[in-house]
């Protein structure tokens, strides 16, 4: 096993350190997929502990020996993002075990957030209200690349937001372990923006806020970003149908291993 924790959680570093020995059986499962979330409570504190599925036999080698794992990359981007002073949650730590080859089990730990909602559900607020935060998580997209950030995975469910005391909305980002630190230009940052699955007068309110902090033309700017925003969602739908032609296509050659 090797683990790192974050200096302000050392004192709990026998709890944390049970998390793997205690994931399955306790916790809240917040999501199950590819990955699975879980919020615990360690040590009087709620955290959100991702335990990332087995790697291939490439990475898991890779993991170990080669490049860090996505567990190490969570906890290490989450902190250059805080001194960046860019919202997002708190990291905790990480954990990670190896076998002879490379890389098996591997978690990373960061506080849970509470009081928060997802990119998704700015659609369910007040329709007054909506417009203004659409145009906040501009200024805020805007800010981190001006910081050198660019955040890959920028789509509805890697960001969280919170209305705080001062009336304004703060914003959070989530599965970090993508991300890239780099020079991004107006155009890299603007086309950062095409994941977000939203009607394209959305679309339209979050690129002029963006044009207007670039000095950029408003209306050829958001244009832009209808276009890249179409051709990223048709090229995803094309990924869903080969996807599922190729399941198709295995269950009639391998029925057996279907079921």
């Amino acid at each position: 096993m090797q683990y790192r924790i974050s200096s302000a959680y050392a004192h709990l570093e026998k709890e944390i350190l049970s998390i793997p020995e205690r994931f399955d059986k306790e916790g809240e499962l917040i999501y199950s997929g590819r990955n699975v979330l879980k919020v615990m409570d360690i040590g009087g504190f709620h955290m959100c502990i991702k335990s990332f599925k087995l790697p291939h036999i490439i990475n898991k080698v890779a993991y170990a020996y080669v490049r860090p794992s996505k567990a190490r990359r969570s906890y290490d981007y989450a902190e250059r993002m805080m001194e960046m002073g860019i919202g997002t949650p708190a990291p905790v730590g990480y954990i990670l075990y190896k076998d002879a080859i490379g890389l098996t089990y591997s978690y990373y730990i960061s506080l849970q957030l509470d009081g928060v909602i997802t990119f998704r559900e700015i659609a369910e607020l007040p329709e007054e209200e909506q417009d203004d935060v659409y145009r906040a998580f501009a200024r805020f997209t805007y800010d981190f690349h001006q910081k050198g950030i660019f955040f890959i995975d920028h789509s509805p469910g890697n960001t969280l937001l919170r209305k705080e005391d001062d009336g304004n909305y703060h914003f959070f980002l989530v599965d970090l372990n993508r991300t890239r630190f780099e020079p991004v230009s107006t155009q890299k940052g603007l086309k950062n923006l095409s994941m977000l699955e939203l009607p394209d007068d959305k679309l339209r309110i979050i690129a002029k806020e963006y044009a207007k902090l670039s000095h950029a033309d408003a209306d050829r700017m958001a244009e832009q970003l209808v276009q890249y925003s179409s051709a990223h969602n048709n090229f995803v739908e094309l990924k869903s149908i080969i996807r599922d032609n190729r399941r198709r296509i295995k269950r009639l050659l391998f029925p057996r291993d279907a079921k």
